[in-house]
């Protein structure tokens, strides 16, 4: 049975924002049962490639790679998936999932800012007004769980993996029309896992004495928002452009708070739940208005 392209990019996604949803749970359950920022990251990691190498070695390669696409892939993945992870994994110790998820969530504006001097994509008026929509919904989900909360170095941390995540969306979309999605994913959790080695001997040390529940939730954040969902957002960014893709990652804190409710039993406020309906209405006018300018410019490009 064939099935079409979009389906397949259209599951990729979903299954990304729901993971990547799941870890910002995931991250808390493990640092509440002992792990530190550097151990979790490095444990998280460790699973996922193995998980990845799984895949990888099962997949044709792509002939005629030079070694500096691999080693680019690899230091992406050390500022894109080890420095954001340690950065998020420290201000989670003190901010909750549900506020990391929301200031994680600006990285799809960073990411569409950059990627028009870096990627020549073109944003319409509308679309921009649509993400300006997206940006206000944010912020009053944030200023609702925000209010009263002391801000202290946990959320500058959130707010260098923010940057970190943005970067790593942007930096990889060159990459993948030299290498397939498997390959540039293997070596970017590949060489994030080994800049994470530093953490190795707090790791020997947690592990023995952490609770079961908090190991199992560092080995699911492994296999499924470390692994996987990096595949599967790789996989889709190679048919969507950066900009739309990323602006999906609105749906994520959404989900992370309605996961958040459920497993960790932060109830989530009236004013929550309005800027989270103003952020989703923003990441549909959002992606309407560049679907339709991005086919605009394809049948002009045709018509020539």
């Amino acid at each position: 049975m064939h099935i079409p392209q979009s389906i397949k990019t259209s599951i990729a996604i979903i299954f990304t924002v729901t993971m990547f949803a799941c870890g910002f749970v995931g991250i808390r359950m493990g640092l509440h049962g002992g792990y530190s920022p550097g151990a979790l990251a490095l444990f998280r990691y460790f699973v996922a490639s193995i998980v990845i190498a799984i895949f990888y070695f099962r997949a044709p390669r792509t002939k005629g790679v030079p070694i500096s696409v691999y080693v680019q892939a690899a230091l992406i993945g050390v500022f894109g998936i080890g420095i954001y992870n340690y950065t998020l994994n420290t201000g989670e110790m003190v901010v909750s999932a549900g506020i990391a998820s929301f200031i994680i969530s600006l990285a799809p504006v960073i990411t569409v800012i950059f990627s028009i001097p870096f990627l020549n994509e073109k944003i319409s008026f509308k679309a921009w007004i649509g993400l300006l929509i997206s940006l206000i919904g944010i912020f009053i989900i944030a200023s609702a769980q925000m209010q009263n909360m002391v801000f202290d170095k946990g959320i500058f941390y959130i707010i260098i993996a923010t940057f970190c995540g943005a970067f790593y969306v942007l930096l990889q979309k060159p990459l993948l029309k030299k290498l397939r999605g498997i390959e540039f994913v293997a070596f970017a959790i590949w060489g994030c896992t080994a800049f994470l080695l530093i953490f190795s001997h707090k790791l020997l040390q947690t592990i023995p004495i952490a609770p079961l529940h908090a190991t199992f939730a560092v080995i699911f954040l492994g296999i499924f928002p470390g692994a996987l969902a990096y595949l599967a957002w790789s996989y889709a960014l190679q048919f969507l452009p950066a900009s739309k893709t990323a602006n999906v990652l609105y749906f994520v804190p959404i989900i992370a708070t309605l996961i958040a409710w459920i497993v960790l039993d932060e109830v989530p406020n009236t004013t929550s739940l309005i800027g989270g309906f103003v952020a989703l209405l923003g990441a549909i006018v959002f992606q309407r208005c560049y679907a339709k300018r991005r086919g605009l410019v394809l049948s002009e490009n045709k018509d020539k």
